[in-house]
């Protein structure tokens, strides 16, 4: 998934996401060591899905809500239109339920 400019960033998509996968804008995140962590430092080197200007999705953390919903819960909230399917990072049926898998058994992260 993906959230476009078209975002008026009302937070309704992080709330409802099941996996903590949408990030406000400006928010930097970094994984390390199978941990995920939120970092303020202005240093960093962004992410090509970051964004300082309206939220924006990890795709390490999205799951489009396979197993949990019949559609991603974040599209079905969007009053904006603002959550698309993202094609440029598509991934397989199968790889979204492995992704699934290994993030509920994270500990600490649902």
């Amino acid at each position: 998934m993906k959230i476009t400019k078209d975002c008026t960033n009302c937070g309704i998509c992080e709330i409802l996401c099941p996996y903590n996968a949408i990030y406000p804008a400006g928010t930097n995140w970094r994984k390390i060591h199978n941990k995920y962590f939120i970092f303020c430092d202005e240093s960093m080197i962004y992410d090509d899905f970051w964004s300082p200007d309206h939220y924006y999705v990890v795709p390490d953390k999205c799951t489009e809500c396979i197993g949990k919903y019949p559609s991603p819960i974040c599209n079905t909230a969007c009053t904006k239109f603002a959550m698309i399917t993202d094609k440029e990072h598509w991934e397989s049926e199968e790889h979204l339920f492995a992704k699934k898998e290994y993030l509920e058994t994270m500990p600490g992260l649902m």
